[in-house]
């Protein structure tokens, strides 16, 4: 049987909500093929089961990942693999660097995964197809672009991968902290929403019974609700705070060392591009089984004209003033623009696949509660480990779901989205 989905985008003006179709599949666990959203082109081999790409350990995704390191270095003109150490119990990061070409080309497409740990399985799942499917399968219809390069960062934030973890080993978000030393964003951006209501985020005490505390977080929840409206919630936990170091949505208070390395390495190998296009994978926020493209532009500036020259007609893109748009410190996709030269051209966005689904009132609930409850337990414990466990097992659920109908539909999204957008990139 074969079915298309489709997504919803952003508010038309007529008050109707834009959707974008993007393919057809089949659902015996085998993708049969996908179309481009602009001109119809396959680019997806027959009968690939999708679902193998995913595997449910950080040593399996690692080991899976760096199995196609002869088989690039072969194909590609230029192919350089570094395993980037990161001091602190950071862990490692591993890097592919290739071009068709010998000299750099002009353009380059970063493709990164596990800025926020956990996440990272989903990313790696699709970094390592794009990998097998497109760069190395002579035999598809896709026509990779011969003048761009590639930049693959696989698991970021190794801690929080191998351990199920949004954060680092240093409790910081590290999509709060990709800023430079200087910006002090500790003294520069203060959440004083954040600070209103840090008690109802960050409980202080041991976690109980499962049941019991999530209908007592569900009575303090509509409370803050009520007081403040679900706005102001939502801007003070996801925006960031620089304040409370054992608090949800940390973000450090000097760059973790992860951000000085990668820092060091862009310097060194961004140089010789004119035009950069960044995809961050991520995985959590947003509607049931769905996809959102977001970014931090300023509307009118440069990048967000970029980015609508290669994202635009999807009706994907959430922009300021819309009600499911936040806009964050020190995030990954930014740091480039701070780092690189003016005159490049930047076009960052961060692919976000939703799980569960958290935009509305229930769904907000729950994923306020995992969050919240995870880092409490970290923190100041349980009263009983199998109640603990419930939490970390949903909370790992929320990033990274066991649902074959969300691995499905979230290998749709990102290749009935990447491929055509990395084409159009080369165009520009």
């Amino acid at each position: 049987m074969n079915f298309c989905l489709s997504v919803e985008g952003p508010l038309l003006g007529d008050g109707r909500r834009q959707r974008a179709f993007f393919f057809s599949s089949n659902r015996n666990l085998k993708v049969k093929f996908f179309f481009g959203p602009e001109n119809g082109v396959k680019y997806v081999r027959d009968s690939v089961d999708v679902l193998s790409y995913y595997l449910e350990t950080y040593e399996a995704c690692r080991k899976a990942f760096l199995s196609y390191k002869k088989q690039l270095k072969s194909k590609f003109e230029r192919f350089d693999y570094e395993c980037l150490e990161i001091p602190k119990d950071g862990g490692e990061l591993d890097v592919y660097y290739l071009g068709e070409k010998k000299k750099p080309a002009k353009r380059l497409v970063i493709m990164s995964s596990g800025i926020h740990g956990v996440e990272g399985f989903a990313g790696s799942a699709f970094q390592r197809r794009w990998i097998e499917e497109f760069l190395l399968d002579d035999k598809s219809t896709y026509k990779l672009p011969k003048n761009s390069d590639f930049l693959i960062l696989h698991g970021i934030n190794a801690h929080g991968f191998k351990n199920f973890l949004r954060v680092n080993e240093s409790n910081v978000d590290l999509n709060r902290n990709f800023a430079l030393k200087r910006e002090k964003l500790h003294k520069k951006f203060k959440n004083k929403k954040y600070r209103k209501i840090q008690s109802f985020l960050n409980p202080g005490s041991e976690f109980g019974n499962f049941l019991f505390e999530y209908i007592f977080f569900i009575i303090r929840f509509l409370g803050v609700v009520i007081r403040f409206g679900a706005k102001y919630v939502l801007d003070a936990a996801v925006n960031g705070q620089y304040e409370f170091p054992k608090g949800i949505y940390y973000g450090g208070r000097k760059p973790e060392p992860v951000v000085r390395v990668l820092r060091k390495y862009f310097k060194k190998v961004l140089k010789p591009y004119d035009r950069i296009l960044i995809l961050d994978f991520h995985t959590g926020y947003g509607a049931k089984n769905g996809l959102s493209l977001m970014h931090n532009a300023e509307p009118g500036s440069r990048t967000d004209k970029n980015l609508k020259k290669v994202f635009g007609d999807f009706g994907l893109l959430l922009n300021e003033g819309e009600e499911d748009f936040y806009r964050t410190s020190g995030d990954f996709t930014d740091f480039f623009g701070k780092i690189l030269a003016k005159e490049k051209d930047l076009f960052p966005i961060t692919v976000e696949l939703g799980t569960f689904g958290n935009l509305n009132v229930m769904g907000a609930i729950r994923g306020s509660f995992l969050m919240i409850s995870e880092n409490r337990i970290r923190f100041h414990g349980s009263k009983s480990e199998l109640e603990a466990d419930k939490v970390r097992e949903e909370f790992k659920q929320m990033f990274y779901p066991n649902r074959e109908d969300w691995r499905l539909a979230a290998m749709d999204h990102v290749f009935g989205i990447v491929p055509e957008a990395i084409t159009r990139f080369s165009k520009l």
